[in-house]
């Protein structure tokens, strides 16, 4: 099966070292597959008609040659439909165009990529297609002919309605995907990133009923670890979610990861561990995946070359771990300061109290000499990448401890927490804030504005 890592997220694109590093990474994983797909190449997306200079094709040609080295497909991807003409033939040639430089190096793999574009047909298109839908199908299907008249190839295409929510709920329903289903060639993948963009769980049979209106199997444009939508997170632990037996009905599986190229060696190694094992556990593999990423945590001027410790490498992947759950270790100390904090006025002299209080300034400890562990890491792209994530964490952490200290010494009904050591209001300032402030949000992203 098809699988690996698409460079495909909004943002800052990773460099080219980063890109050959990652193919060591995809490859160490058990994976076979990088896509050359980053929302910010100008010529992919925005200028998709301008043709790459010498010196790019060269950059891209280096890739090519890495990802051979190691044994790896490089897919190159192309998105012209945010200002396509469907129906003017001077369009498809600029795309044609655009692929003959592909083929040119000598890529045999390439995606199209028809996602968060306008979904409304222009009039000169609308009178001659008879849906948004089979105007895709069209270039695509064109596409796919010029490819494969010039050599044994494949290609994925991204539809607009990429997940059951943009389907309206039911994929089983939707017009636009039956189009797809009847009218895309047969043999182009068709990539679906599950219920939602990011979605808690993908099952099997949701993918079964699927393939019946796709009439193939899908590629799993895989979001998990993504954090483009929300540049306040990153995800640094192991896939989760997604039921083992969905690798029976997929046609290939790629994920595409945080923007910050440091923090994939855990997403990426463990989604290379879900698809190599019926029997995977995502504990077990973040677990195996600590241990090989801790080489890379050595500390500056260390004469034997110390890394971090497993425990604090394991930390990390705890306090960062995936989108819609926190690690175990948090999970446990975030329950333990709930329930020293249920009570307005609680027994702080009752041993459970003092034992919970003492659990969350451990955990607070255990946080701080981490922080300052990494401030003295070699790899300083590493430590940037997580240092605002950290730091956030150990000051909310040692607002907790001081205000559970304060409780601990009794005070007045009326007294009021004194926060000395930071200046109030720090975080979360700005116009986005209070914008957000405006209609109030609760954990799950529900507006809790009362009319």
């Amino acid at each position: 099966m098809i699988s690996g890592v698409i460079e495909g997220f909004y943002g800052r694109p990773w460099t080219e070292a980063q890109r050959i590093e990652m193919m060591d990474w995809i490859a160490g994983a058990g994976m076979n597959l990088y896509v050359y797909a980053p929302k910010d190449d100008v010529k992919l997306r925005a200028r998709w008609r301008e043709p790459y200079t010498p010196e790019e094709m060269a950059a891209l040609a280096r890739l090519l040659e890495a990802a051979k080295a190691r044994g790896l497909t490089m897919m190159a991807a192309l998105a012209p439909c945010l200002d396509i003409t469907y129906s003017d033939p001077a369009e498809l040639s600029h795309l044609l165009r655009r692929l003959d430089q592909f083929l040119s190096l000598g890529l045999t793999h390439f995606a199209l990529l028809y996602d968060d574009i306008p979904s409304q047909l222009r009039p000169e298109d609308a009178a001659q297609f008879p849906s948004f839908a089979a105007a895709q199908c069209h270039i695509a299907n064109a596409a796919w002919a010029h490819l494969c008249a010039k050599s044994g190839t494949r290609l994925f295409f991204c539809p607009t309605e990429y997940c059951g929510r943009m389907a309206g709920g039911e994929p089983e329903r939707s017009p636009y995907l039956r189009t797809l289903g009847a009218d895309l060639c047969n043999n182009i993948d068709i990539c679906w990133t599950g219920p939602e963009i990011i979605s808690p769980e993908i099952t099997a049979d949701s993918l079964r009923r699927l393939s019946t209106v796709l009439r193939r199997k899908p590629v799993i444009w895989e979001n998990f670890h993504a954090n483009d939508y929300d540049i306040r997170r990153t995800h640094a632990g192991p896939l989760g979610g997604r039921e083992s037996a969905i690798r029976g009905e997929i046609a290939g599986f790629i994920t595409n990861p945080n923007n910050a190229f440091e923090a994939n060696f855990v997403p990426v190694h463990t989604t290379g561990a879900f698809l190599a094992s019926a029997r995977y556990e995502e504990a077990a593999a973040a677990e195996a995946a600590g241990r090989a990423w801790r080489a890379r945590f050595r500390l500056a001027y260390s004469a034997g070359g110390e890394t971090l410790k497993p425990e604090e490498v394991a930390l990390l992947i705890d306090l960062l771990y995936q989108p819609f759950k926190a690690g175990p270790q948090s999970t446990a100390i975030v329950a333990t300061a709930r329930a020293l904090l249920n009570e307005a006025r609680p027994d702080t002299q009752a041993p459970a109290w003092r034992e919970g209080q003492a659990r969350v300034r451990a955990f607070h400890d255990r946080v701080v000499a981490l922080f300052d562990r990494m401030t003295e890491l070699e790899n300083r792209e590493l430590f940037y990448t997580f240092q605002p994530h950290l730091w956030e964490v150990r000051e909310e952490l040692h607002t907790l401890t001081q205000y559970l200290d304060w409780l601990a010494t009794g005070p007045a009904a009326n007294a009021v927490f004194p926060e000395g050591d930071r200046l109030p209001n720090t975080y979360r300032q700005g116009l986005g804030a209070d914008l957000q402030a405006l209609l109030p949000r609760d954990r799950d992203g529900n507006l809790n504005h009362v009319l």
